[in-house]
């Protein structure tokens, strides 16, 4: 079985902004490394295979803030989709005017860079899996993170659930027998579960 645990990165000053990102830097506000620090808590115990992470700095701060002490590979494909010249500008101004699409990465361009990392990971997993159970932990964007549902769904032939991606919420894939389970989690969930099981 491969286990999935796709993470957004932590709330950071801009989202708190509301302000849009895109491929730009961004900080992690206070709110957004505490939220990293819980979410660490909650998998210290949990071992993986590989862990991903988006190549930029929110992604890289958010792991770091989680301190789980595993290796890590940064991947541009994880990257949120590039808004160019609108990045730094305020949300709703951006989506009220609309966006010159020559201006930025187009839908399609984003689509294709994230279903190859999903792909590629997928075939991994398959090539080896004589294993008893495979984890990844992938760290990466709202944006991204939609993409990543709606790819697995379509590949699986499974019906899309409507989710909000939010700060940390953990979305936990299973791949097993050729079908995919998906369950949301956020933060509080994790915290709870693992307490329940340390009971047992």
């Amino acid at each position: 079985m491969l286990t999935i645990f796709a993470i957004r990165h932590g709330e950071t000053e801009e989202n708190k902004l509301r302000v849009l990102q895109g491929q730009s830097k961004g900080r992690l506000a206070e709110s957004g490394q505490y939220q990293a620090l819980r979410l660490g808590l909650c998998l210290k115990n949990t071992e993986f295979n590989h862990v991903m992470v988006s190549d930029l700095q929110r992604t890289q701060d958010t792991w770091q803030w989680m301190g789980l002490n595993q290796p890590v590979s940064l991947d541009e494909r994880l990257r949120e989709r590039s808004f160019g010249k609108y990045e730094g500008l305020p949300r709703d101004q951006v989506m009220h005017a609309g966006f010159d699409e020559l201006e930025i990465e187009p839908k399609g361009a984003f689509f294709r860079r994230v279903s190859a990392f999903v792909d590629e990971r997928v075939a991994h997993y398959m090539a080896n899996k004589e294993k008893d159970e495979c984890r990844e932990l992938w760290l990466t964007h709202g944006g991204t993170l939609r993409i990543i549902l709606y790819y697995l769904c379509n590949r699986f032939q499974v019906e899309t659930p409507q989710t909000r991606f939010d700060n940390t919420g953990v979305t936990e894939y299973r791949i097993q027998d050729g079908a995919l389970s998906i369950e949301r989690l956020n933060d509080i969930q994790h915290l709870c579960r693992e307490k329940s099981s340390q009971r047992v």
